[in-house]
């Protein structure tokens, strides 16, 4: 069961008490080797507002949070598990930046970009699985995704995202193209959804074809009706999920297509661990820096 953020805030109430339950997780280490003089057995000792390993052979002293994702950070350890815990809980940066006392919204925004490259390696780490199949339904849908930095000049050239998503299990994937063709388009169905699988499009003559690839296939003139009066086929769910992704890209100010690519692993993140989004993103502290240095 996920943990609650009154029982996180009895664990974290100090710095010490924070440490020693990241040392409990392994996601900061219980010991440490001087290497300097290669002694075994460097101390735990209070440094200012923090801790920090020093050895009681030569006297040298390293941060207790180095080699960690926590490292060089100017917001205090407990602070930051905050943070990470309302991230999971998709909070917006104003609200984060405000609940954890802290100044700056860069720094905010910098840490919720590391938590998405986290996710981005977690989810790429996790075997391929396709959605939908026999009995089940599957909107899929194109947007593009554009943005006139700082309002003048050319619109920068930006992908278009084919997305998908199971009616029931709303289990989906998103792809980034640059050429919207049929045959780009089939080729990401049938990387992302199982034969057999119901898929319900608008009328574009670049899904025609589907059933020759074994999928039923319903439509839905947009041009006319929301719903298909015949069928009761819509795309609503998926054109849904468009309306709130953009949402966040206009509130998170993002930029670029990277961030773009990252913003669209942390909705697949947070929705495929929704019940545990922040012990699953804990348990991958360990060893994160190097995993997300790109």
């Amino acid at each position: 069961m996920e943990i609650s953020h009154r029982e996180l805030v009895l664990k974290t109430n100090t710095i010490l008490s924070t440490i020693q339950w990241l040392q409990e997780l392994e996601i900061i280490p219980l010991s440490k080797s001087c290497s300097k003089c290669a002694y075994q057995k460097m101390r735990l000792t209070q440094y200012k507002n923090t801790f920090r390993w020093k050895c009681t052979r030569c006297s040298s002293a390293i941060s207790i949070f180095e080699g960690t994702l926590f490292f060089n950070s100017n917001i205090k350890i407990n602070r930051l598990v905050d943070l990470i815990y309302f991230w999971s809980q998709d909070y917006s940066h104003a609200k984060v930046k405000k609940e954890i006392e802290c100044n700056s919204q860069t720094t905010v925004c910098e840490w919720f970009k590391k938590l998405q490259k986290l996710s981005y390696v977690i989810l790429r780490g996790e075997s391929r699985s396709l959605i939908g199949g026999v009995g089940h339904i599957v909107e899929i849908d194109e947007s593009k995704f554009t943005k006139r930095k700082y309002n003048v000049g050319r619109v920068p050239r930006s992908p278009w995202v084919v997305g998908g998503i199971d009616v029931s299990t709303k289990e989906c994937f998103f792809v980034e193209v640059f050429h919207r063709t049929s045959e780009t388009l089939k080729a990401i169905i049938l990387e992302n959804v199982l034969p057999g699988t119901t898929i319900i499009t608008d009328e574009w003559r670049g899904y025609w074809g589907l059933e020759g690839l074994g999928y039923f296939h319903a439509t839905v003139n947009h041009s006319l009706n929301f719903v298909c009066p015949l069928t009761g086929a819509n795309t609503q769910l998926i054109e849904n999920t468009w309306g709130w992704i953009k949402k966040k890209i206009r509130a998170r100010g993002l930029r670029c297509t990277g961030d773009l690519t990252l913003m669209f692993a942390e909705f697949i993140f947070k929705k495929r661990y929704k019940e545990r989004t922040f012990s699953v993103i804990l348990s991958n502290l360990k060893d994160s820096l190097d995993r997300i240095n790109f």
